[in-house]
């Protein structure tokens, strides 16, 4: 894990059945810059395998306009109900 507050998050994750196989772990970027009066997040998925951009194929859609919309109104969206 790397942290560089408030610009940079990496970390990496994996299925909990893959948790010890590294080959399954896939990194994840997160960085913001500020852009005029509004802030910029970049989400960057990599090092994958074919297996793992099936998995996340439809995660990411669902999971960020629902950060974004917490991050805006403080409420999630139901994105998973």
């Amino acid at each position: 894990m790397e942290v560089v507050l408030p610009r940079r998050l990496v970390l990496t994750r994996a299925d909990l059945a893959d948790a010890a196989d590294m080959a399954k772990h896939s990194r994840v970027t997160f960085e913001s810059e500020a852009v005029a009066d509004m802030a910029r997040l970049t989400v960057t998925d990599d090092e994958l395998n074919a297996d793992m951009m099936g998995k996340i194929a439809n995660g990411w859609p669902r999971v960020l306009p629902s950060l974004k919309s917490f991050l805006e109104m403080g409420k999630p969206l139901r994105t998973w109900a």
